[in-house]
């Protein structure tokens, strides 16, 4: 504790180590009220206390809905999902490619078959990075409500599903014109999004949900089914004659 000899009899502030003057009002410091210069370091140690620590901030950690520079985030679900959504008028010139263009192609003799099978493999590759021929060429891609894109089994199933949103009048295509997330009927089944192909998207992983794996191998097994009766039938009637 400081001795009162120490402490300024104009102002009361406390007096320096060797100092002849007070630090805060100039006034003469009597010989009896003297620190002495040694006792300097002391004083400054008993003076300094160290400034009160900022408290810790946690590291910003990313959401796992976020990818890339960009989201877009869906009302309805209030999620969010990578990159921007495509708009209808995109969307519809990607459908009018796969199912009026490579149809149109395909009826072209022999030369037409074969531009239409090597359409059919290049739509495979491209399933596996959630994109078909029309996607490709107009520069969009699907992605799915777990932020990756949809990956081969998940488009192959989505395919599947898009059957029934054309046999309903074509209802479950048309609907998404009205829909805030844009979304088909078979968008909704598999939580399907399109966006426009870009840097924040092109690079995730493509993945698909076990269910579209099941599907895809009970399809697959179906369609051979169907193949080896149509086989069986067209022998039978070949015997037939």
């Amino acid at each position: 504790m400081t001795s009162p000899s120490s402490v300024c009899a104009e102002c009361g502030a406390h007096h320096a180590p060797g100092a002849n003057y007070c630090r805060e009002c100039g006034a003469p410091v009597p010989e009896d009220s003297k620190v002495p210069a040694e006792s300097k370091i002391l004083y400054e140690a008993a003076s300094y206390s160290e400034p009160p620590s900022e408290p810790e901030r946690p590291e910003p950690t990313a959401r796992p809905d976020q990818y890339g520079s960009q989201e877009s985030t869906i009302p309805s679900s209030s999620s969010a999902i990578p990159g921007e959504l495509t708009g209808m008028g995109t969307r519809t010139g990607s459908w009018l490619i796969n199912n009026v263009a490579v149809q149109m192609i395909g009826g072209i003799p022999v030369i037409g078959w074969a531009i239409s099978l090597g359409l059919f493999i290049w739509t495979l590759v491209l399933y596996r990075r959630g994109q078909d021929v029309g996607a490709r060429l107009l520069g969009i891609r699907v992605v799915r409500d777990t932020g990756e894109v949809a990956g081969f089994y998940h488009m192959w199933t989505r395919g599947l599903a898009s059957i029934i949103s054309f046999l309903a009048i074509g209802v479950g295509f048309w609907t998404a014109y009205s829909d805030p997330d844009r979304q088909t009927w078979h968008d909704k089944w598999m939580r399907t999004y399109v966006v426009k192909a870009g840097s924040e998207v092109d690079d995730l992983p493509g993945t698909s949900s076990s269910a579209a794996v099941m599907w895809f191998w009970l399809s697959l097994v179906f369609g051979i089914g169907l193949l080896i009766t149509a086989l069986a039938l067209g022998v039978s009637l070949v015997d037939s004659f």
